[in-house]
Parts: structure tokens; C-alpha cells; sequence
């Protein structure tokens, strides 16, 4: 390889690289306005005609290999452009590699591709995962190596003959590599570092503007040319202000920048008043500064101008608020109390020092409001959760400085309302209400509100869950039961013979058994999520989520038993005490299409065939033919 090495094409190969990438850095601005598909085909382009440059100066071998930097430059553009760039820059060099032919046409070829892949695939690989520079790094290490690998490969595959690899080449493209993507990434970040200062100028809210020392417009923002009724900044370039207003302002507005370029004295937060087309008044703050080039002379004029109405209307109302509460602070009721942008009180009424009865005489103008929150904490006046007194205070000191409203307990059990509003000042006014009786009202309500809940969802001889609140209930517990694919049993149950029951001993005596049962089946129930309901007259009805068969006939029987214990007389009984019979019904998976109406008509049907076997026992629902007595417990 020594003898047909050329360092002048060597170098010449270096200076094609370097010019490249060179022209593209300082000439992509051209592709600025363009999209970003365009812009890497462009990249592309100009990769791959780098690549085929570096080939017309390549070393040529005896072989007829071409030694250059044409790998530099495809990794680059893969590196840089994504798989576009790559595809345009690989089939330029690719065509013109074939082109010029050779016997070893199909290995450069071959290496071609590999590195606008290799290029791409090094970006993807370690994009937001590892510095840029190291990126880089890899890119220049992996592109030293597509040559001498691809070479010993082939060599060691019979298809090349033996020649020795260029260590020069392999860190000549490495170099090249390295050097041109830390160029492209510094340019990049400068790039970024424009657009973002070019944003921040063009989308800024306030009105912002350049012009030259004769207060001509050369740069001005979207908010300046919205305002002006253009439709692009450029449309404004070169205009002046006589331009855009009337007469006299415009000269007003020129000579005052005539006279900020003569002394250097820069325009600081000029008022001005001006009426929009809807006849209201607006009011516009500006500023300007003069621009001085590098030599110290003067180059331009940059101002800023900002909408104030706002303010301006705060400050009218904070002095007509002022003046209202002059008046209110002679007649009003209510604590007042008057805070400095330092938080010391500076005024306060008798009646604020009042609502204070332990620390009234801390509350006098000249105390900073954290001293005053202090004796608080001492004497105990207000209730502050324990531990989280320092806390409490911080956040207290610091409310003066923006509008809050907080309800606070005292140790009397009195209810205080205060309001914090501050002023454009910084000062701060505070209004204290005794609040206690509302208080009072609200929890009575609240009470009252809970009462009726209650009541409109229990029954009232039981106290169990009624009617309404069941079906509510069952349709609730079914939906989960199915969603979360697990069991739900249900029991109804009905006292026997109770209408004899209540024509022997009085409806008086069946309402005490109606209670008596109720207390059985609640008593019975195991789960905090199980639900006892009586379901009109004498039938009772249980929710069991998550129970199975079995378990729901543990639990039906341990009722029946439980009243049967009871021992409650009943001489037209067949067991001369009170006893019921329970009806199961079970949703499982097998279920999935059963609503809560068949679920209750199951659980009924099994009552009645309960009832049919002979009262006081427990029978679960099947089929017609399926159906079987049982005594007690499942037999």
C-alpha cells in the first residue's frame, strides 16, 4: 500500500471533508424556513457529493481499490440526518462508485452502505442516553474501522487479495469523523441558542422592537405586528412610526429617539395613554435603550412597550378603596385590622382586639404580626394541631401577602371568619367575623342531613337496611361480583305462620318478633360488607359478596337456628316456637348474564319450596327436577 500512497490526494481528501461540511454549517440557513424531511435531504445531498469528491481524489491501488474519506462523510450524514439523509447520500456515492467501475467496484459499494448505516444506527443507539461528545466519539471510532474490518473480512473469505490496510486512512476518517461532528454539534447548539433568544423576541407578550439610530423598523414581534394590523413581521421592515400613527405622535415619538441617540440617556417606563378602536383607554408603559456596536458607536434603538391598563385600574381602585374604607372603618362591626408590607399592624379597631380576649393586649400598632402569632401559641387562645406549631405560623405570616380566607377555632369554642386582602402597596387588610353561630347552624344541619339519610335508608322497626336501600345495594354488589369474577350469595327468609302469629297475640307482639329476627340475621352476618334488609312484611333478605354456596348455607342456617333458639312462643307453630324458612340463591361465573330481579326471583322460588318441605329449614335454588328437601343444615 506504501508505494501507492499520495499525501497530497491524502490531504486533498482531509480539505474536501472539511470543506463540506464547512459550506453546509454556513449555508443551511438557506433550508431554514423548510421542512425537516427537506432539510436532511438536502444534508444528504451535500454528504453525498462530498463522498463522491473525496473519490475523485482517492489513492488508487493495483487492485483497483479507492482509498479516501467517503466514510466520514456517509456515517455524517446518517449521524446527523437520519435515515433520509443517509439514503441520499449512500445512493449518491453508491451510483457514482459503480459508475467508475473496477474490480473491486462491489466492495466499495459494500462499504458505502455500511457506513451510512453505521452512522445512523450510532445515533439511535445512543441518542438521550450518553453525551453528545461520546457519541461523537463512538460515531469517529466505529467509522476508523468500517475499512480494515470490511478488508480483513473479505481477505479472510478468499474474495480480496492480500494487501496490507492503511492505519492512516482508518485515523484520517476517524479525525475527519470526530473534528466535523463536533463542528456540526457546536454550530447546532449556537443554532438552538438563536431560535431560542429568535423565539423569545418574536413571542413575547409585551411589544417589542429594533430600529435604526434614524427610528427605522428593522426587527419587530408578532405582538408589534398584530397591533399594527400586519400579517408578517417583514411587511413592517423599513417603515417608521409616521408610518403606523398619526402625525403629531409620530414626531413626539421620533424626537424623543432623536434625543436618546444624541445623549444616551435611555427612555425608562414611559406613560401614555391612548384610545383603542372601541373608544376605551388603554395604557401602554415604554422603554428604550440605545444599541452600541463594538466600536462604542451607535448602532439602533431597542424598545419595549407594555400594556399597564391592568394596573392602572388597580391602582385607581386601591385609591377609591382606600377612601370607602375610611368610612366603613368608623361604622363597620366586624374586626379590622391593618398590616405594612414589613407585617407590622399599623391600625386596628376596638372591635378586632374584642374577638381576641387573650392576646388583646399584644394587638397594638408597632407589633409584628409574628410576634403577635407567638402569644397565641402561649396563651393558647387558638386551636393549632400539636406538633405542627412552627408550621402553622410560617404559613400564617406569610398569608398577608396574597388574598386568603380561613375559618379558625378559639379556645372558647367561638368560631372567628377571617379575610386577608392585600393591597398594590404591599400592605395588608384583614377582617375579622364572628362566625360561631353559623357554625352552629351547619353542624346542626349536617346532623340533621345525616339524620335524614339515615332514615331514608333504614327501616324503621329493625333498623335494618329497607327496601329501597336493598335493591340499590344488590344492584351495586352484583356489578362488582361480576366485574372482579367472584361469588355472591342471597338469602331470603320468612318468618312461618306469622299472620296466625299476629291474630293470636297482637300486632304489637309480631312487631317485637319482627325486631327479634332482625337481630338474629344481622347477628348471623360475618363480613363488615354483608348487608341485612328487611324486604317487606315479614321477609328478610341478606347480601353476601364473595360467598359462596356453602357459606351462604353455614350463615342461612346459624339464623334460623339462632331464632329458633330464641324459644319465642307461638302455639300454632309446628315446633311451638317462632321459626322461618330460608330461600338461597348464589351468582357465580356461570351466571354472567343474570340480572339482580332473577337473582331475587331464585332466592324466592327456594323459599317456597322451603315452605313446601315443611318450614324451618333451609333450601338452596335449582332446577325444577333438581329440587330436594333439606332439615336443617345442607344435607
Amino acid at each position: 500500500m506504501d508505494s501507492y500512497w499520495h499525501w497530497h490526494s491524502l490531504i486533498g481528501n482531509f480539505a474536501v471533508v472539511a470543506l463540506f461540511i464547512s459550506s453546509w454549517v454556513h449555508g443551511q440557513f438557506v433550508f431554514a424556513d423548510r421542512p425537516r424531511a427537506f432539510r436532511n435531504a438536502a444534508f444528504g445531498l451535500a454528504m453525498g457529493l462530498g463522498a463522491v469528491a473525496s473519490m475523485v481524489l482517492a489513492v488508487r491501488t493495483e487492485a483497483g481499490q479507492l482509498f479516501d474519506l467517503r466514510s466520514s462523510l456517509l456515517a455524517l450524514a446518517g449521524f446527523f440526518g437520519g435515515p433520509v439523509a443517509g439514503l441520499v447520500a449512500g445512493g449518491i456515492a453508491l451510483a457514482y462508485r459503480l459508475a467508475i467501475g473496477g474490480p473491486t467496484a462491489w466492495v466499495g459499494g459494500l462499504g458505502i452502505v455500511i457506513a451510512s448505516l453505521v452512522g445512523w444506527s450510532v445515533s439511535r443507539a445512543t441518542r438521550g442516553r450518553v453525551p453528545a461528545i461520546w457519541s461523537a466519539g463512538l460515531l469517529a471510532l466505529s467509522v476508523s474501522c468500517i475499512g480494515p474490518a470490511l478488508n480483513m473480512l473479505l481477505r479472510l473469505a478468499g474474495l480480496l487479495p492480500a494487501t496490507q490496510p492503511s492505519l492512516a486512512i482508518a485515523l484520517l476518517n476517524a479525525a475527519a469523523t470526530a473534528l466535523s461532528a463536533f463542528f456540526i454539534m457546536r454550530y447546532r447548539v449556537i443554532e438552538r441558542e438563536r431560535d431560542l433568544l429568535r423565539a423569545a423576541f418574536m413571542q413575547s407578550p409585551d411589544f417589542q422592537y429594533v430600529k435604526t439610530p434614524e427610528s427605522t423598523f428593522v426587527a419587530v414581534n408578532n405582538a408589534v405586528m398584530k397591533h399594527h394590523g400586519f400579517t408578517s413581521p417583514l411587511q413592517m421592515i423599513g417603515k417608521t412610526d409616521r408610518d403606523l400613527t398619526r402625525p403629531e405622535r409620530a414626531e413626539a415619538l421620533m424626537r424623543e429617539e432623536r434625543q436618546l441617540v444624541a445623549t444616551g440617556e435611555p427612555v425608562d417606563d414611559r406613560l401614555e395613554v391612548l384610545t383603542d378602536p372601541a373608544g376605551r383607554d388603554v395604557w401602554y408603559s415604554t422603554s428604550k435603550v440605545p444599541l452600541y456596536g463594538r466600536d462604542g458607536e451607535t448602532i439602533g434603538i431597542a424598545g419595549v412597550t407594555r400594556d399597564v391598563t391592568v394596573e392602572k385600574q388597580l391602582e385607581r381602585e386601591v385609591v377609591d378603596s382606600r377612601n370607602e374604607l375610611r368610612y366603613v372603618l368608623a361604622e363597620i362591626t366586624d374586626g379590622i385590622a391593618m398590616f405594612n408590607a414589613d407585617g407590622i399592624l399599623v391600625y386596628c379597631n376596638e372591635q378586632y382586639k374584642s374577638l381576641f380576649p387573650r392576646t388583646a393586649r399584644f394587638r397594638t400598632p408597632g407589633t409584628h404580626l409574628r410576634t403577635i402569632l407567638k402569644h397565641v401559641l402561649e396563651e393558647q387562645e387558638q386551636i393549632v394541631a400539636s406538633g405542627h406549631e412552627a408550621e402553622w405560623l410560617e404559613e400564617i405570616a406569610n398569608s398577608l401577602s396574597h388574598y386568603s380566607e380561613e375559618e379558625v377555632e378559639l379556645f372558647d369554642g367561638r368560631w372567628l371568619y377571617l379575610r386577608t386582602r392585600p393591597t398594590a402597596e404591599g400592605s395588608a387588610l384583614v377582617v375579622v367575623s364572628d362566625v360561631t353561630k353559623i357554625k352552629q347552624a351547619e353542624a346542626a344541619l349536617r346532623t340533621m342531613t345525616d339524620q335524614l339519610k339515615l332514615l331514608a335508608t333504614t327501616d324503621g322497626l329493625t333498623g335494618l337496611t329497607n327496601r329501597r336501600a336493598f335493591d340499590t345495594a344488590l344492584e351495586s354488589e352484583l356489578a362488582r361480583c361480576r366485574r372482579n369474577g367472584e361469588p355472591l350469595g342471597l338469602l331470603l327468609a320468612d318468618v312461618d305462620r306469622f299472620k296466625t302469629y299476629n291474630d293470636i297475640y297482637g300486632h304489637q307482639a309480631g312487631d317485637e318478633v319482627l325486631r327479634r329476627v332482625g337481630e338474629c340475621l344481622r347477628g348471623a352476618l360475618r363480613r363488615p360488607g354483608d348487608v341485612a334488609a328487611r324486604y317487606g312484611g315479614e321477609e328478610f333478605v341478606a347480601i353476601l359478596p364473595g360467598t359462596g354456596e356453602d357459606g351462604a348455607f353455614f350463615i342461612a342456617d346459624a339464623f334460623r337456628e339462632a331464632l329458633s333458639g330464641l324459644g319465642i312462643a307461638h302455639k300454632a307453630a309446628d315446633k311451638g316456637v317462632v321459626t322461618a324458612s330460608v330461600g338461597l340463591a348464589t351468582f357465580t361465573e356461570r351466571d354472567a348474564g343474570m340480572n339482580s330481579t332473577e337473582l331475587v326471583r331464585r332466592a324466592d322460588e327456594a323459599l317456597y319450596n322451603a315452605k313446601d318441605a315443611g318450614r324451618d329449614r333451609v333450601m338452596g335454588w335449582r332446577t325444577r327436577h333438581e329440587v330436594r328437601p333439606v332439615r336443617g343444615v345442607r344435607a
